[in-house]
């Protein structure tokens, strides 16, 4: 049975987190470690000089068998919770795959820097295990529940590349959605006739040889109904604009105070591959992500523009 560690930086409470753990449950053998409040924006951080601390919660999701299903709430930080996780509570048997999510708002653009949903996934790549960030664009249209459905058939035709038995309506809508002419949209089978309680089994190596390292991929849920979703589309991460990122006040003693916000502009809508574009057009987005930051392109460039200048 498939094993999965699920984190998030929204905090245990979430509802979205939540939500994922009870629909896949049923399935797979779960373990949820995830911050004790709000850890929003914490980016790859953990904690070095203090201790972190785990308080086990009761009753996190209703299930069946209690003895594959475990939750904790961390003092630390989102990648605290993948590296407890990983490397102590399932230390004897590691997890086939790290979930971090889902997140209230999409981590796209520039938001990979500072997200600490998106840390964690990394996190969980450097724990030595296949990592997925996931987020929406939120839930003013879409339940929690509903989105926790849409994200579960992602995950089937990601590791599994194929549709179970419970998803074969809403993978049927997808499929009737695509448009056949967009580069990169994902082939969505037909129902394989595996049976609708069937668990998830233990995976394997269900990516391609040959990757630098193993898989961490950020996804992306498009704020529309999950009947309406176009497919899923792999992606880049685009680019956007802010507009008063800091907004400054003056507090009741006469002491300046800055809120560092920002109300974003989308600038990628129509740029196609992007992330941005996905989530505009209706289509998930699945980008692949590294711990290694080198801008490769530009590595090569300056490297040649190095050895123009010295002739």
């Amino acid at each position: 049975m498939l094993r999965v560690l699920l984190a998030n930086d929204d905090g245990i409470a979430n509802p979205g987190l939540r939500a994922l753990a009870s629909q896949l449950a049923p399935r797979a053998e779960m373990l949820v470690v995830a911050p004790d409040g709000n850890k929003g924006a914490k980016s790859h951080s953990v904690t070095l000089h203090k201790p972190v601390r785990l308080r086990p919660v009761a009753g996190y999701a209703a299930v069946a068998d209690t003895s594959r299903f475990s939750a904790y709430a961390c003092s630390g930080t989102p990648a605290d919770c993948v590296m407890l996780g990983a490397l102590h509570l399932w230390k004897d048997n590691p997890p086939d795959l790290v979930i971090s999510g889902i997140n209230d708002g999409e981590n796209v653009a520039q938001d990979l820097s500072y997200s600490g949903t998106v840390g964690a996934a990394l996190e969980g790549v450097c724990c030595e295990v296949p990592s997925i960030a996931l987020s929406t664009e939120g839930y003013d249209t879409v339940s929690p529940q509903d989105t926790a459905r849409a994200a579960e058939l992602v995950i089937a035709l990601l590791v599994y590349g194929r549709v179970f038995a419970h998803q074969a309506e809403l993978a049927a809508a997808w499929r009737a959605n695509g448009a056949s002419d967009n580069n990169g949209l994902w082939r969505i089978p037909k129902l394989d006739g595996a049976p609708a309680d069937a668990p998830y089994p233990r995976p394997g190596e269900w990516y391609p040889a040959g990757l630098d390292t193993l898989p961490c991929l950020n996804i992306n849920l498009p704020a529309r109904p999950i009947t309406e979703i176009r497919g899923v589309l792999w992606t880049r991460a685009g680019h956007r604009k802010y507009y008063d990122v800091v907004k400054p006040g003056t507090d009741p003693r006469g002491r300046d105070y800055f809120w560092v916000a920002g109300d974003k502009v989308l600038l990628e809508d129509e740029h196609v591959g992007t992330d941005t574009f996905a989530l505009a057009h209706g289509y998930v987005s699945v980008t692949p992500l590294s711990y290694d930051r080198t801008n490769q392109v530009d590595l090569d460039r300056l490297r040649d523009w190095r050895v123009e200048r010295n002739h």
